[in-house]
C-alpha cells in the first residue's frame, strides 16, 4: 500500500472511530491527560514493549509538551529523536500509544506499525481486538 495511502487511512480511522466508539471511550484512551498521566502511563508501556526492535537498541523518549507541527491546516503531535512532542489537544493515551510506536522504530503507517499499535492498546488498555480490526478494515488500514 502506498505510504501517503496508509497514513491517511489510519489518521481517518483514528479520528473518527476512536472519538464515536464508546468501546474506546470506556477504555479511556481518548481522554484528555495531564503531562503527568502520560509520563507513567509512558513508563509503564516502556517497560512491556520498548528497548529492543530489530535488534536495535532505543532509549526511551522524552515526553514534551509542544505547540506541535503544522500540517494539513493544524497543529499535530510528533515523534522525532527520541522525542514525543504532545499538542494541547492530543494529550491522550491514543496519540501517546501512536507516538510511542514511531519511537519504538516504526517509521511508517505500515502493517508492523498498526499491529504494535492494536498490540498495545489491546494489552494495556484492554480495548476490543476485535472491534479493532473490523474497524480498521470498514476504513482501509493497512491490515
Amino acid at each position: 500500500m502506498d505510504i501517503a495511502v496508509a497514513t491517511r487511512n489510519l489518521y481517518r480511522f483514528e479520528e473518527k472511530i476512536y472519538a464515536h466508539s464508546d468501546n474506546f471511550q470506556q477504555a479511556g484512551v481518548t481522554t484528555l491527560r495531564s503531562m503527568k498521566q502520560l509520563r507513567l502511563a509512558l513508563d509503564f508501556i516502556w517497560s512491556k514493549y520498548g528497548g529492543f526492535d530489530n535488534s536495535r537498541d532505543f532509549p526511551k523518549p522524552k515526553l514534551i509538551a509542544s505547540p506541535g507541527e503544522w500540517y494539513g491546516g493544524r497543529y499535530l503531535s510528533y515523534s522525532i529523536h527520541g522525542e514525543i512532542h504532545l499538542v494541547r489537544n492530543q494529550r491522550n493515551y491514543l496519540t501517546l500509544v501512536h507516538e510511542l510506536s514511531h519511537a519504538l522504530g516504526n517509521d511508517y503507517h505500515d502493517r508492523t506499525f498498526v499491529d504494535l499499535e492494536f498490540d498495545i492498546l489491546e494489552d494495556v488498555f484492554d480495548v476490543d481486538r476485535g472491534e479493532l480490526e473490523m474497524a480498521a478494515g470498514l476504513c482501509g488500514v493497512d491490515r
